[in-house]
């Protein structure tokens, strides 16, 4: 049976209310970014360095390594605190745990004066970053309809960029300010995103998956047909439906829970684990992390002074906050099997043209070389935005089921943090010691991203989440086939129990 059936295809099952919602969720993400960012800026600011010694430390390139290495380290842990609190005690905890770990991480970073206590609070602001980076994206699929899955989840990857290009614009503007005030401001102000999540995430929907695992049917309900009924169709039965496969699907897996190791043990499950480890360690292999935060010394190394360097950084992350708009075009329209594999191939192509580039004109006068690479990594990351970004993230909520799905974001978000911390941590050393030879590290992992894509990933486009179990081969998994169900058979408005006309289904052909 095609996806998309009659009940599903050519319908928005939602409004501006959904939207908002993803919007204000995604302020995690915003506050991933920021954090991400700011640093990138922070590290270019002269007041910075003189104020942590590392303008005259002889440590000071093993410092600068600590600075970022940490902040991964740290996401680490944020990744393994999510798979503990989401199942137990809700999206909303993670991400209220999210915030509250960010504000008080970014508020010691802002007033201290000691490295030493700098990389110690980086830690908690790497935490929780990815602790965001783990629960938003779980939290916006399971609240996202099926056929608009791909341009909501996108809102995730827009605010990623919202809080890059405000980090980096900041950076610029308060490089005119004199005294420490200079890198404290950027520094202070990554607490305004998870402080204006953390005042409105009472008001926030949990997700109604969650509810109905814990037994809350009524309020999933609810939650389902205020966030997906469509303008002017208050009594569209699409939410009911909904509720009920989500029941159905979550009884069936009742008891069904798995430890790690027992995922790595299951066939099925240990597939969704590697696709899940390939995509992301392979994605930051491509070395996008590495250009974001060493941005500042890539550009010096290509001879430009600070001010031009902070302009190339915030018209850098301009890209990745304007990129989500491009990929909301035809997200939801294209295999995402061949979008991922179009994204690492492209990207690999870019960086193929970075390293030659720098090769030839790297310590030369050649303006128009120095501009090409400069430009390169531009292409580099609209690419990576438009293809790979924002996907990512709803593809790895898609393709692991509501019982593991949170432990699912754990292993992909713990194997990023792994590939940002190798990296990253090598990225100061390896850029004095071999240059531009580096970038082929990254174009070997765009390559192998790319043939994983294509051999590998299933496309899980217009898939009810329920549903995407039976592309992994697990058919007797799937309990309820939506798009068999007919609207009029919810015309009671319960949506609660199990039609007349509808009957368990086992097996489910791909």
């Amino acid at each position: 049976m095609a996806p998309q059936d009659s009940v599903e295809h050519g319908k928005r099952h939602f409004g501006g209310r959904l939207v908002f919602t993803i919007f204000f969720i995604c302020f995690g993400t915003a506050s991933f970014g920021f954090c991400n960012s700011a640093i990138g800026s922070t590290l270019g600011q002269p007041s910075f360095l003189h104020a942590m010694g590392l303008d005259t430390s002889p440590h000071a390139e093993a410092l600068t390594s600590a600075i970022l290495a940490v902040f991964f380290a740290g996401g680490i842990f944020g990744a393994i605190t999510h798979g503990l609190l989401a199942d137990r005690y809700g999206r909303k905890i993670s991400a209220a745990v999210s915030a509250a770990i960010m504000i008080v991480g970014a508020a010691v970073c802002t007033g201290t004066n000691n490295v030493g206590v700098y990389i110690a609070f980086r830690f908690f602001c790497g935490w929780s970053s990815y602790q965001f980076l783990s629960t938003i994206p779980t939290w916006v699929t399971e609240i996202t309809p099926p056929s608009h899955r791909g341009v909501l989840g996108n809102i995730i990857a827009f605010n990623i960029g919202m809080g890059y290009v405000l980090a980096s614009f900041l950076g610029v503007g308060f490089y005119f300010v004199t005294g420490n005030s200079q890198w404290r401001g950027v520094t202070g102000l990554q607490m305004l995103f998870p402080s204006l999540l953390l005042a409105g995430i009472y008001w926030l929907p949990e997700s109604p998956r969650y509810l109905i695992a814990k037994g809350r049917h009524e309020e999933a309900l609810a939650i389902l047909k205020s966030l997906h009924a469509r303008a002017g169709h208050e009594t569209d039965h699409f939410a009911e439906m909904e509720c009920y496969q989500i029941q159905q699907q979550i009884d069936f897996d009742k008891g069904r829970k798995m430890t790690y190791l027992e995922i790595f043990k299951h066939p099925t499950m240990r597939k969704r684990a590697l696709i899940t480890i390939c995509l992301t360690w392979c994605m930051v292999g491509s070395g996008v992390l590495v250009i974001n935060n060493y941005g500042s010394a890539i550009y010096a190394q290509l001879g430009y002074g600070t001010l031009d360097i902070l302009f190339f950084l915030a018209g850098w992350v301009c890209i990745s906050m304007l990129a989500p708009f491009v990929c909301m075009t035809f997200v939801d329209k294209v295999s995402r099997t061949y979008m991922f594999a179009a994204g690492f191939f492209l990207c690999m192509c870019t960086l193929i043209v970075e390293a030659a580039v720098q090769k030839n004109f790297l310590g030369t006068d050649n303006k128009a070389g120095l501009a090409a690479a400069v430009a390169m990594t531009y292409v580099y990351v609209f690419f990576y935005v438009v293809f790979l970004d924002g996907p990512m993230f709803f593809y790895i909520g898609e393709i692991w089921p509501s019982q593991v799905r949170a432990q699912g974001f754990t292993i992909g978000i713990t194997a990023m943090c792994l590939s940002n911390l190798t990296w990253t941590a090598a990225a100061p050393t390896a850029f004095t010691t071999i240059g531009w030879k580096y970038y082929i590290f990254f174009i070997v992992q765009a390559f192998i991203g790319f043939v994983a894509s294509i051999v590998w990933f299933p496309n899980t486009l217009g898939k009810p989440l329920e549903e995407i179990a039976a592309l992994f081969g697990d058919t007797a998994d799937v309990v309820v086939y939506q798009n068999d169900l007919d609207e009029s058979r919810f015309a009671d408005g319960t949506g609660m129990k199990m039609p007349a006309q509808a009957e368990e289904v086992e097996n489910v052909e791909k």
